[in-house]
């Protein structure tokens, strides 16, 4: 047991240091999502055609790099990384305050959400020189809880652990349930003389806001409480404790079922000499570019729309294979065109795959564009790695 017994001057973290002011506070539950969704949106927008650019120049579209130019790339494309985690906190913080988000439980296993926060948190603890132990007890913990909420709690409490520390070290992540409750706590060393829970506040306060905010109001969705206390050995010790039921369907946490395959990538088109055609609906220019020129180089032909009546026009008339469909789009939006298109009095063009790309990356989204009609959805920004994954479910790559 990696247990330390030994606590003191635990106090739980101030308000104040948690406070936040993205609470949206006039409206609806459904106006206040909305427009949570479409400042999401549109913020991930500009950051779709950054990480997509940066992805195309790694794979050598535009020609071959140098391994400076790698070195550069690979930290715009960081960068881009985590001010994409820093849009999905400040969404996601607006919807608990506007009291718009919710729980869907299931069973999972407890281990499965914390190898996801670890591999979640891997470029963070590479950059600072850490070593990661983690303790689930019992090892096949299982629970019912928000699967996606758990592994967002142990993710941010681990991010705010490893940025108290200084680099180097161990930090080591221990997981129990007792008597109802689900008990996470961190330990780790500062590399000083203890100091005071007040100083330990001060320094936690300054290391990431908005994840600590968004820790803060996680926990008290769950009912639940975050404190920092001092342990023997100069270690700081995070403990996030909140009630949550065992699962009793062990055969649900045991073992996930293996994805399902695929289509196989040589399956034979009903017209071999026909080169696969994708239609590109959005109204981003620059995303529209660094797709199209992807898409190509790979061997597809593309077409393209910039909004909905185009891209119904597009879809009726040259039957793409697939159709990457922008939700948001001006005049007749990604939704309306993909019921047009299902309502269409040609069963080819009926039949069309569509995939919905969207910005709100919200399961409520996902659903909305599912029930329009949508074969499937996507969120943006997206790279290339997962349009070839969204291709391969649909149709085949050719061979160039």
């Amino acid at each position: 047991m990696i247990m330390n017994n030994d606590l003191d001057k635990t106090k739980p973290v101030p308000h104040d240091l948690m406070h936040s002011n993205f609470s949206v506070t006039e409206g609806s539950k459904t106006e206040r999502n909305e427009f949570l969704g479409s400042m999401g949106h549109e913020l991930r927008n500009p950051l779709a055609n950054i990480i997509a650019q940066v992805e195309t120049l790694q794979e050598g579209i535009y020609g071959p790099l140098e391994s400076a130019q790698r070195k550069a790339i690979a930290a715009i494309q960081d960068s881009a990384q985590q001010l994409l985690q820093l849009i999905a906190d400040v969404v996601d913080l607006g919807r608990i305050e506007a009291g718009v988000s919710s729980l869907t439980q299931t069973a999972c296993r407890v281990c499965d959400q914390c190898a996801g926060s670890i591999s979640a948190v891997a470029g963070l603890v590479q950059s600072r020189s850490i070593q990661i132990v983690s303790d689930v007890q019992p090892p096949n913990l299982g629970v019912l809880a928000d699967a996606s909420r758990l592994q967002q709690i142990i993710t941010e409490l681990l991010s705010a652990a490893v940025l108290s520390m200084h680099t180097g070290g161990q930090l080591r992540l221990h997981i129990t349930h007792d008597e109802g409750w689900l008990k996470l706590q961190t330990f780790g060393g500062v590399g000083q003389a203890p100091s005071d829970p007040a100083h330990l506040l001060g320094r936690l306060g300054k290391v990431k806001p908005i994840g600590l905010a968004l820790l803060q109001k996680l926990v008290q969705l769950h009912d639940g409480t975050f404190t920092v206390s001092e342990a023997a050995g100069q270690e700081v010790c995070m403990t996030v404790s909140f009630p949550l039921r065992r699962s009793a369907d062990v055969a649900a946490v045991q073992e996930p079922l293996p994805p399902e395959s695929p289509p196989s990538v040589d399956a034979p088109l009903s017209d071999s000499s026909r080169q696969p055609t994708i239609l590109i609906a959005d109204d981003q220019p620059a995303l529209i570019a660094v797709t199209r020129n992807y898409l190509e180089s790979v061997g597809f032909q593309v077409i393209t729309a910039r909004d909905g009546s185009e891209a119904i026009h597009q879809a009726c008339t040259l039957q793409p294979d697939l159709i990457l469909m922008d939700v948001r789009m001006p005049g007749v939006d990604g939704l309306n065109a993909i019921r047009q298109i299902r309502a269409s009095a040609d069963p080819k063009t009926r039949d069309i795959a569509i995939v919905s790309l969207s910005g709100h990356a919200s399961a409520a989204d996902k659903e909305k564009c599912l029930a329009a009609g949508a074969t499937a959805y996507l969120n943006k920004p997206f790279g290339v790695r997962d349009l070839d994954r969204i291709i391969a479910d649909h149709i085949r790559r050719p061979r160039n």
